[in-house]
């Protein structure tokens, strides 16, 4: 429960005091301020209820002023004077030059009952060592394990203080505008925010030791852009350059293992390198290092160049195009493969000679970028609109191959698993070609192609390409009946398809991902509105849409092979006074999806080619709604009253077969009643039911009462 009490006066000024110095001042200051105080009261999740903003105990000042003149104006406006959310503004304008200051801080609120043992300060959080020297000794519980270590509970609570945990962010931007000519202006603005505080971060040593730790913050990002701007009634040109920069203060996080004082050495476990000690499962059982390091986002900088123009062309013709590049670069230090003592040594080097040093010191990221636009439109008959578009987008990452095939797991365990990093580009390629006739009156027919190409790289294919035609058909006919019809086919096509990186995935080679894989699309919609009188109308819908993985391409088996989505709903709308309306509406909503795998070990195992492992999942699911309102508007002397329900019932089925599946369904002496238990079906029914009534006693005044079910 949330209780507010604000008490304040309001003081209006003027610059005038008498009525002769007024008529001396054309248009004289004026603003107010508002000085009193406010109090608050919570029970329950105050940081909740907060959460963006200060809602503190305290005085409540806030100010607004202006003065102008036929030729300038000014404005300074403030908001919550001396609270984590306050607001400063400033506006000048004036024919030749307008210009904005604006400063705010927004805090982030996320608990106020927080309680943490940990004893953080800028990169780092420590935990009492001789806590830590109890725990490892296994005199204490650290971290709770099962549920007779959660009566005791952690050592740790006795450490562990109540303590506001928040974060606030302080913003201080500006943008100027001069007016060179009545056709040309430049343009400069800046952004800086700082953040500030603390907010919650995972630390982890092992699946089973995972620590929400209070990160201390300290970074600010920075953007500044100039640009100029040139506009007249033919057309108008526009360029801009921007510089934005990320500043981290804090680029390293160490803190400390609350299961451990001491790294884990123990000799000859089976599975560890000859001569070390560490202990092969250490990223699971918590057999690590007594401490950790990770690095936080980085510094970095991004520069944009960007230009857009618009002209206009004979025959009721207009061309714009746009274009944007620019570049981001990190090259930040990089931290050790590990800190932990017992794996960064000659003797474990010895078997993991990579892991001696890094591979480079730093960062050395370095990704290029590009957009560009261009669209024509035009109209040379009256009865004919032709649209054209073209839009590219790329990524070129320059950013050298990182070698990581030897790397230490969760700090603890030494590992050749890994791989080598490679540059990850993308190139997009869009194009629509669209025509819309009009032979009839108020009917259009438009049919248009469409071209899509996306190339990238680090994945099993090398990319998609799409090929979609539609067609629509639209007349409001006359005040009687509307219609709207369109289909949709898209073809799309993978291009190079390596089985070899699905080999390398230890995936089938007849496998698919359904987001880059080849498909057949087709979208059918059909929309249509009839009102045979002004107070009654009826409307209705069909859409229809259907992907095929299958017939895209005949050598995919596994994966999600097709799925079909259907609709259709009917409605009736009846107003037969301004005091009366009412309407009902039915829908139906249908979804199917088909997907087949193999249950298999790979080759040469000789299930991996076994066609009786295949198993499919058929998904079913169908929803009905229906809504229904009735609303009485003074129906009744002075009396407004609406109702409205709505109801939803929906059922889904996961139905499983194939070989495999037959197969498990056979009961054996081991499994006398089968091994396979099939889904049950979900399903859900929702009612919603509302009734609101208002009486109005007078004009201002009324009294209301609701119900809802």
């Amino acid at each position: 429960m949330h209780n507010r009490l604000t008490i304040g006066a309001a003081m209006l000024l003027l610059a005038s005091a008498t009525f002769a110095q007024a008529q001396q001042e054309t248009t004289p200051a004026q603003g107010t301020i508002d000085i009193g105080g406010r109090f608050t009261s919570t029970t329950g999740d105050e940081a909740r209820y907060e959460r963006y903003r200060d809602l503190s105990d305290g005085a409540n000042v806030n100010l607004l002023y202006s003065k102008g003149t036929e030729k300038w104006n000014f404005d300074i406006k403030a908001f919550n004077v001396g609270y984590d959310d306050q607001r400063y503004l400033l506006d000048f304008n004036s024919s030749k030059l307008k210009l904005s200051l604006f400063f705010d801080q927004t805090p982030t609120n996320f608990a106020y009952y927080t309680r943490t043992p940990f004893n953080c300060t800028a990169g780092d959080c420590s935990l009492d060592a001789g806590l830590r020297a109890q725990v490892e000794a296994g005199q204490a519980v650290g971290v709770p394990q099962n549920p007779a270590q959660l009566a005791p509970g952690s050592i740790y609570n006795s450490i562990a203080p109540p303590f506001d945990l928040k974060s606030r962010r302080d913003t201080f931007a500006g943008e100027a505008r001069i007016s060179a000519t009545d056709n040309l202006d430049f343009t400069l603005g800046f952004n800086t925010y700082k953040r500030t505080g603390n907010m919650p971060w995972g630390g982890a040593f092992a699946f089973n030791n995972l620590q929400e730790i209070p990160l201390v913050i300290d970074n600010r990002e920075t953007e500044v852009s100039v640009g100029v701007e040139w506009s007249s009634h033919q057309g108008m040109f526009k360029a801009n350059y921007e510089h934005s920069k990320f500043d981290q203060a804090i680029p390293t996080f160490r803190w400390d293992n609350p299961m451990r004082l001491t790294d884990y050495c123990v000799f000859g476990i089976s599975g560890q390198a000859p001569g070390t000690c560490y202990h092969p499962s250490g990223y699971t059982n918590a057999l690590g290092p007594n401490d950790g390091m990770m690095a936080l986002p980085p510094s970095n900088t991004l520069e944009t160049f960007s230009w857009m123009g618009m002209v206009k062309l004979p025959a009721r013709t207009t061309a714009n195009a746009t274009f944007s590049a620019g570049t981001n670069r990190q090259d930040e230090a990089l931290i050790e493969w590990t800190t932990n003592p017992v794996i960064a040594n000659p003797t474990v080097y010895a078997s993991f000679p990579a892991l001696a040093e890094l591979p480079r010191e730093t960062a050395n990221l370095y990704v290029n970028h590009t957009t560009a636009t261009m669209s024509l439109s035009s109209r040379p008959h009256k009865d004919v609109t032709l649209t054209a578009r073209y839009r590219y987008n790329g990524r070129s990452d320059f950013s050298r191959s990182f070698d990581a095939v030897e790397y230490v797991r969760m700090d603890a365990v030494p590992e050749e698993t890994g791989g080598e990093t490679e540059p990850f580009s993308v190139d997009r390629n869009s194009f629509d070609l669209n025509a819309s006739f009009t032979p009839i009156p108020r009917t259009a027919i438009r049919v248009g192609y469409g071209y899509y190409k996306l190339e990238h790289g680090v994945r099993t294919t090398e990319g998609h390409r799409d090929d979609t035609f539609r067609i629509s058909l639209d007349t409001v006919g006359n005040q009687y009946f509307t219609f709207r019809a369109m289909y949709e086919m898209t073809d799309r096509e993978a291009i190079d398809l390596s089985e070899e990186a699905l080999a390398h995935a230890a995936m089938q080679p007849a496998a698919r991902f359904y987001d880059e894989a080849s498909r057949k699309r087709d979208r059918v919609t059909v929309v249509a509105e009839v009102t045979p009188t002004s107070s009654l109308g009826f409307n209705a819908s069909y859409s229809m849409g259907k992907d095929d993985y299958q017939e895209g391409d005949p050598e995919q088996e596994f994966g999600l092979l097709n799925n079909k989505n259907t609709a259709y709903t009917i409605g009736l709308y009846y107003a037969p006074s301004a005091k009366v309306n009412l309407g009902v509406d039915y829908g139906n909503e249908k979804f199917e999806a088909l997907q087949e795998s193999r249950n298999a070990n790979p080759a040469p195992d000789p299930s991996w080619t076994d066609p009786n492992r295949n198993w499919t999942l058929n998904n079913d699911e169908r929803v009905n709604t229906v809504t229904a309102y009735v609303n009485l508007v003074k129906a009744v002397k002075k009396t407004d009253i609406r109702a409205s329900y709505d109801y939803s019932d929906s059922d889904q089925a996961f139905v499983h077969g194939g070989p495999r599946i037959a197969s498990l369904s056979v009961p054996t002496a081991a499994a006398p009643a089968g091994a396979f238990v099939a889904l049950p079906n979900v399903t859900n029914t929702w009612h919603r039911a509302t009734v609101d009534l208002r009486y109005s006693i007078s004009e201002k005044l009324g009294l209301g009462a609701a119900w809802r079910y």
